[in-house]
């Protein structure tokens, strides 16, 4: 069995603070605030660690993982983001949500598997410490001097583990 792994994402500003050579690493794509977004020097820092790119805005073109939240992307745009991205991309998608929007989000994956065959693994927030019975969880935040700035989440579900290990593997 795969042993669960860490993974720590941040805006692009607090992306010092995450610990060097993580299993994974998220960052931002695309989003109103330009300076959240990471650039290649930021993915770069992390050449061992699966890279989790974040899209905020729904955009169908854009990142490995969706960000429905609010002030981001809604569930609405679920279904559209998981059919075209996961047609064009290798690695595994991920849909990152909290509890008050999990079951939107989970009616949105599931018709866009229905539709297309390809699954969308769900990353959920609680940051109360409790894991969720999902592919992944956040769970905590790191803070310097009080304040937030990296998000710390467990992945468990091992075929999602297997998938970013085997395009780490990939990698050039």
């Amino acid at each position: 069995m795969i042993p669960s792994q860490i993974m720590f994402d941040a805006i692009r500003a607090n992306r010092v603070h995450i610990p060097p050579n993580p299993f994974a690493v998220g960052g931002y794509v695309n989003g109103a605030i330009t300076d959240y977004i990471w650039h290649t020097p930021d993915w770069d820092a992390f050449p061992d660690s699966y890279h989790v790119r974040i899209n905020v805005t729904g955009d169908p073109s854009r990142g490995n993982a969706l960000d429905v939240e609010q002030g981001d992307a809604t569930p609405g745009n679920v279904q559209q983001w998981i059919e075209s991205r996961g047609a064009a991309i290798q690695d595994p998608l991920l849909v990152y949500c909290n509890r008050s929007n999990l079951d939107a989000c989970l009616a949105a994956r599931n018709a866009a598997q229905n539709a297309t065959g390809i699954y969308a693994f769900m990353w959920v927030a609680t940051l109360d410490g409790t894991i969720e019975g999902r592919s992944a969880t956040q769970f905590a935040q790191t803070k310097v001097n009080g304040v937030a700035v990296t998000d710390c989440t467990l992945i468990t579900n091992p075929r999602l583990i297997a998938a970013m290990m085997a395009r780490l593997a990939a990698k050039p």
